[in-house]
């Protein structure tokens, strides 16, 4: 069952288990290093991640921040994210596909099937396709615009 959601800029969803939503957030945040920017949007995603100081909690797979115990979402609409950073982060994701093409693979039994898959959302979403021709979603859900990430 999904539990873990990407949104990309043109709407359409990638939607793994939050398992593999963390470790492919954390693969493509890899990717983000060549700017400033870049650099800024890295630490931002990993900020949406689970930390040393979380706490695991028993059952599907909700973490809980131990600064403030709310649970961790596992949400990510990149259409709130600067138009800059929408790049940036469509990058990354083709990136993080390159890379896992030339290295063994790191991370859960089926992430380099999950990567593909993203960067092939991505690659429709730059092209202009339209969002249902690959999206884990059966609609395009408004993003409810409210700005995320550095930059704004």
């Amino acid at each position: 069952m999904a539990s873990g959601f990407i949104v990309l800029a043109d709407g359409r969803c990638f939607a793994p288990r939050w398992f593999m939503y963390d470790s492919v957030l954390r693969v493509v945040a890899e990717q983000l290093t060549d700017s400033p920017q870049a650099q800024e949007l890295r630490l931002w995603v990993l900020s949406l991640l689970p930390g040393p100081t979380d706490i695991k909690d028993i059952g599907y797979g909700p973490w809980v921040r131990g600064s403030d115990h709310e649970i961790i979402p596992r949400h990510l609409d990149v259409r709130n994210l600067t138009l800059e950073n929408q790049k940036l982060f469509h990058r990354a994701v083709r990136l993080a596909r390159e890379a896992a093409s030339h290295e063994p693979p790191k991370g859960p039994v089926g992430m380099d099937e999950c990567l593909v898959a993203l960067a092939d959302m991505v690659a429709r979403a730059d092209y202009g396709e339209p969002p249902l021709s690959r999206s884990d979603w059966q609609e395009v859900v408004p993003s409810d615009g409210k700005k995320a990430g550095p930059g704004w």
